[in-house]
């Protein structure tokens, strides 16, 4: 390492003197003049200074002189190496240097630097490499090309390189130094310089300076190869250049009068430097003015243009990204010749392939561009790195497209709406590209009509997550702007009037701006008017009125650039990662990353690979939203996360619990994608509305609800997309249209809650419009229907016999069978599979419980009647097998009757043609077997007519439907009229269930609007109440008085055995009435506030009139104590004519009641025994007949039974 001083002070004093009167006198104009850095190096030891020794000046470029008086002394560089060429690099504004050891035989021997020029501190960029410069006295130049930020490298060896300023790496050693013409024969070129040195330059000129043969300045071109053209003979005003002992020149561009303007000095025979103003056009050199005198042997080698670095001022329009020739430049819509920052683009990029356009993706902020051979049509796309510009390959491996040859131009952009890149271009051609790998999407129908030449494209909306866009084109040789609907068509629509500007047949870039979370778009078009490819001119930013046309001009693009490629930048969302370190908790911000918690501004991302899988507690947001595959995302009960964007899963899972739910906010149509299942448990839709996937995506996109689909605007289902709400054990989902509605099919799954998971008849309704008996089929079923079970004098033998029934009332008639035999006659077999499942009518069908069935079609909504439900004479017509025609659970009490009871039935399956019916009454609020007023998604249900002759109808509104989840366990408030509910069952567990109440206005016979009949199916036990020949699920009597009220109850069972009758609901009664079972058979009564079950043998058909339900306000003694009932005796038993009743002491005293009773549980005897002495009493029996008895004695102890035989 060298280790350099500072000059001796006599020297810089000698120097100073002869400059301060230069430096006082142009002050004024150096303000405003370029600076010049001077690379001085010492040509022989001075005051312990080695030869060799290097510093910085800066040099006043009107007068020559140096506008220091003590060079920075260059430091940091590698021992054995001298400085031997500077340069600005026009995207940075950073002074370069190259360091080169020409002494070094072997190994990496040059070095690139960046120079402080106040310090002379010089920072090594990468690591050193190896070129070939030649020896000590060779010449070396050393200059930036500032359209691609690479440095060019030539030597009087006629060696030819590129470096990267990044790395200092050689990027490749071009053709030697060469004339075209061959004259002179060995070119000695040790200067070089390019124009246009700013950033965004797109145009540069590349000068030669031969310093061994007499001082030529020559044109390099092309650079690559060498070739040295128009040669010009450089003059010191009248003189050749002569002996010199080096030569170097930088070429300033003056942005306030747009030219370049170059400068050169001079190190002559004597050691003097003198800096000249240099004429490339015609190789003049004029001095101006000495810089170090000879007497100082301080020789400024090589010379820079200072160039300003690039600033960022605070945005006032867009930010808007371009290609400028191989440099990516940002600029500010608003004051576009300004250029904000400008790094080296397409490193990367596929050898053969140019980059022909780029745009920021929606969905990631990324920018894209695609590359492409027009040799080969070989193409592929890349994601751009915006700090180093260098592409990425995306996918697997290239595609081939037709984009036309390398003079045509090329537009892409981005659909918002689908996620996929648009490229169109002047031949016409039309394609969707994947950004996710790459692939082709679809070659679509060329641009048409053929006249357009379209080579820039821009989608609106691309930034507010709306599902809404519009295409639009721009033919920059008409000027004229296009709307491509439909794009995938390529049908182009003129939208105002041509601009009016020259023809640019060299094209045009063209993007849209879209405010982020708004639908407002701004249009910035760049063109050169007049330019062509082979004479560019230089473009202007203008803003583009999409409904006219019309252009405004905004200002030309930095110092004068002509871009390929036009992208405004997407102020994404913070991009957060879900990293789980900490717990599952979403809103701890130590699981992200970065950390903090995602608000309505952050895009965030789940990844499958992440522990603790986020789980959303209390109220939480996001913008956009993705899940990567095998992630979970879990909503808790009582979460909310509020989306404002699109919502992808690529195959992740979404969970929920409880009432969690995703609402979605965003002020435009959000999109629910991606290929994964997302099954939301609860899901709010906001006013701007919804769309699954988009039309004919594959692969297809799929949502689910498991609870509650709240629409407050559209949910779209496009064709080959899926909306499922789902139905299991825990959850039946169902649709609330508040504000909006779903466009589309969906699916809609019913789940069999039934103990009965075996074959059994299912009541069915569909909530979806014009699906067939065909849609009935599950994995496991396949519906049969056979029309000729209608007309089969034996219906039950007819082959196949059907599993799918609908219900006709006008088929019932009497037959003097038993029920249900007659009622089953109204069941009939569609026509056909294709037969439709009509709105609002019920569908029985005989299919396992583990099955789900799914309706598949456009949901029902808005208002359904059900009219013309007759009646007939028979005594069981004028039943019909209804429905919910809504994907939502409805409110019974809501729905409109005319001439039509008050109750709903509904079957619940126990066995293959077994079950019993719920019942329940809108009047009295109540119902039998778990009925309630909700009836369920798909649920089929009975009504019956309220009057023969006279058609009843139902009419079911939106009104009707349930707009909170249907709780499964959730009742309707208890009513206040006295209440008696009664069970009976069997011992294999099998019930069935009858309420008697107690109501101002009910009557003793079938009040419409207040009674429910007893459906019978059969094969369950059966308990109902009469009421004259009617049997009733639910009875109405009068109100409660003080009369006792004696209620018969009709008990049977499908097989003897043993059964238990039992109270499960005694409300309301009024103070001191009770309630007794009695029976009749076995004497016993039971006090059901005490003791409310009851268990007896029963025998089917062989209980009429046994059993009662008793009403008193007297209270009804028990049975009395065992040990009185062995102290009471009957003799002679058997018995004939009299018996004889033997009393305990304590019972002879007293007077007691005596009843014979037969089996049947009718009392064919009363009397009273009077107290006596004795404790013997005479019952006669006078015309009683032979037969077995109970003779039941009611004392004051309690009732004793006694078993008597009369003879």
């Amino acid at each position: 390492m060298k280790t350099l001083v500072r000059f001796p002070s006599f020297s810089l004093r000698r120097l100073g003197l002869a400059l301060g009167v230069s430096l006082l006198t142009t002050a004024a104009a150096v303000a405003q003049a370029p600076t010049i850095y001077g690379l001085g190096t010492l040509s022989m030891a001075s005051m312990g200074n080695p030869a060799g020794s290097q510093g910085i000046i800066t040099i006043n470029p009107l007068t020559g002189a140096p506008n220091t008086f003590s060079p920075a002394p260059v430091t940091g560089v590698a021992a054995g190496q001298t400085l031997v060429g500077i340069d600005s690099r026009p995207n940075t504004g950073q002074l370069f240097a190259l360091g080169y050891d020409a002494a070094l035989a072997a190994g990496n021997n040059t070095q690139v630097y960046v120079l402080d020029p106040a310090t002379g501190a010089a920072t090594a960029v990468g690591a050193a490499i190896r070129l070939e410069l030649g020896g000590a006295t060779d010449r070396i130049g050393f200059d930036f090309n500032p359209t691609v930020d690479r440095i060019r490298v030539v030597s009087t060896n006629d060696y030819n390189y590129r470096l990267n300023p990044n790395n200092g790496a050689l990027v490749l050693r071009d053709g030697d130094l060469a004339y075209a013409d061959g004259s002179p024969a060995d070119a000695g070129i040790g200067a070089v310089a390019y124009t246009n040195s700013y950033a965004g330059s797109t145009a540069t000129t590349l000068y030669d300076f031969d310093e061994l043969n007499g001082g030529i300045l020559a044109v390099q071109n092309p650079p690559n190869n060498g070739v040295l053209v128009t040669e010009q003979t450089v003059m010191f005003g009248m003189f050749g250049v002569g002996s010199v002992r080096a030569i170097d020149f930088d070429v300033y561009y003056n942005a306030a009068t747009q030219q370049n303007e170059a400068y050169l000095t001079e190190v002559t025979g004597g050691g003097s430097s003198n800096l000249y103003s240099f004429n490339l056009a015609t190789g003049q050199a004029t001095l101006l003015g000495n810089t170090i005198p000879s007497v100082i042997p301080f020789e400024i080698r090589d010379i820079a243009a200072a160039i300003a670095p690039l600033t960022q001022p605070a945005l006032t329009g867009q930010l808007i990204y371009a290609v400028a020739g191989g440099n990516l430049i940002s600029f500010d819509s608003a004051n576009p010749t300004i250029i904000r920052s400008a790094v080296n683009y397409g490193g990367g990029l596929t050898a053969g392939q140019a980059v022909v356009g780029f745009d920021f993706r929606p969905a990631t902020g990324q920018l894209v561009t695609l590359g492409y051979n027009a040799a080969t049509g070989e193409s592929r796309l890349y994601t751009v790195n915006l700090t180093t510009g260098a592409l990425t390959a995306i996918g697997a491996g290239p595609i081939t497209l037709n984009l036309g040859p390398a003079t045509g131009r090329v537009g892409i952009d981005f659909n918002p709406t689908v996620d996929r890149l648009r490229v169109v271009g002047t031949s016409g051609f039309n394609y969707r590209l994947n950004p996710n790998d790459g692939t082709i999407t679809g070659t679509d129908g060329n641009l048409n009509p053929a006249g357009p030449i379209i080579g820039a494209a821009a989608y609106t909306n691309n930034a507010s997550a709306a599902n809404t866009t519009v295409l639009y084109d721009y033919d920059a040789a008409a000027g004229q702007l296009y709307i491509q609907n439909p794009p995938n068509n390529g049908t182009l629509v003129a939208q105002g009037s041509p601009s009016g500007l020259a023809a640019s047949t060299d094209g045009a870039d063209f993007d849209i701006f879209n405010t982020p979370g708004t639908t407002a778009n701004a249009a910035f078009l760049a063109l050169s008017p007049g330019g062509s490819p082979t004479t560019p001119s230089f473009d202007n930013l203008y803003g583009v009125d999409l409904g006219t046309g019309a252009l405004s001009v905004l200002g030309r693009i930095g110092n004068g650039s002509n871009v390929s490629g036009l992208a405004s930048f997407i102020a994404q969302g913070t991009g957060l990662t879900w990293n789980g370190s900490a717990s599952p908790d979403w809103a701890a911000a130590a699981n992200w990353t970065p950390n903090r918690t995602p608000t309505t501004t952050d895009d965030v991302t789940i990844p499958g690979g992440a522990p603790n899988q986020p789980t959303i507690s209390g109220s939480q947001a996001a913008r956009f939203v993705a899940l990567g595959s095998g992630a979970t995302l879990t909503s808790a009960d009582a979460s909310t996360l509020t989306v404002g964007g699109n919502f992808t899963n690529n195959g992740g899972t979404v969970a929920g619990a409880g009432s969690g739910t995703i609402v979605l906010t965003g002020i435009a149509a959000q999109t629910l994608g991606g290929a994964g299942t997302s099954a939301f448990q609860n899901l709010t839709v906001g006013p701007a509305g919804a769309v699954v996937g988009a039309a004919n995506l594959l692969p297809a996109a799929s949502a689910a609800v498991r609870r509650v689909l709240l629409l407050n605007g559209t949910l779209t289902v496009p064709a080959g997309q899926t909306l499922t709400l789902l139905s299991d054990a825990q959850n039946s989902a169902h649709v609330v249209n508040a504000a909006g509605s779903v466009v589309g099919n969906a699916t809609v799954q019913r789940y069999i809650t039934s103990a009965n998971t075996g074959p059994g008849y299912r009541h069915y309704s569909s909530p979806v419009a014009a699906t067939t008996v065909a849609d009935l089929s599950t994995a496991g079923f396949s519906p049969v229907v056979n029309p000729a079970y209608n007309t089969a004098p034996v219906p039950a033998t007819v082959t196949p016999f059907p599993t799918v029934f609908s219900y006709d009332e006008t088929r019932v008639n009497t037959s003097g069978n038993p029920a249900p035999q007659d009622f089953d006659k109204g069941f009939v077999s569609p026509g056909s599979l294709g037969d439709v499942l009509e709105p609002g009518r019920g569908y029985t069908v005989n299919i396992a419980g583990t099955q789900t069935v799914d309706f598949v079609g456009t949901l029902n909504n808005g208002n359904t009647t059900r009219g013309g439900l007759s009646r007939g004479t028979q005594a069981e017509s004028g039943w019909h097998l209804l429905g919910n025609p809504y994907p939502s659970p409805i409110d019974w009490d809501l729905v409109g009757r005319t001439s039509v009871d008050a109750t709903v039935y509904v079957f619940r399956s126990s066995g293959q043609f077994a079950g019993t019916y719920s019942s329940y009454n809108t009047t009295a609020g109540t119902g039998t077997n778990g009925g309630t007023d909700q009836v369920a998604v798909g649920q089929g249900f009975f009504v019956r007519s309220s009057t023969a002759g006279t058609d009843g109808a139902l009419a079911f509104t939106n009104a009707a439907r349930l707009t909170a989840y249907a709780n499964p366990v959730f009742q309707r408030p208890a009513g206040t009229s006295p209440l008696v509910r009664l069970d009976l069952r069997a011992a294999a567990g099998s019930a069935d269930e009858t309420v008697v109440y107690f109501e101002q206005g009910a009557t003793t016979g079938f009040d419409s609007a207040l009674d429910a009949y007893k459906l019978v199916a059969g094969g369950t036990p059966v308990l109902a109440t009469p009421a004259g020949t009617e049997r009733l699920s639910i009875n109405s009597l009068p109100a409660l008085g003080a009369a006792d009220v004696l209620v018969p109850l009709l008990v049977d069972g499908p097989q003897a055995g043993t059964y238990t009758l039992r109270a499960t609901e005694l409300l309301n009664l009024p103070a001191g009435t009770y309630a007794y079972l009695r029976d009749a058979q076995t004497g016993t009564v039971t006090d059901l506030t005490a003791q409310p079950s009851y268990s007896f043998a029963l025998t089917p058909g062989a209980a009429a009139g046994r059993v009662s339900l008793q009403l008193t306000q007297p209270r009804i003694l028990a049975n009395a104590p065992a040990a009185l009932r062995r102290q009471v005796s009957i003799f002679p038993n058997p018995a004939r004519g009299s018996v004889s009743i033997g009393l305990p002491a304590s019972l002879a005293r007293q007077t007691a009641d005596v009843t014979l009773v037969n089996t049947l549980g009718q009392a064919v005897l009363r009397a009273t025994l009077p107290t006596a002495a004795t404790e013997v009493r005479t019952l006669a029996l006078p015309d009683v007949a032979q037969g077995v008895y109970t003779l039941r004695l009611q004392t004051a102890s309690g009732i004793v039974n006694k078993r008597l035989v009369v003879e």
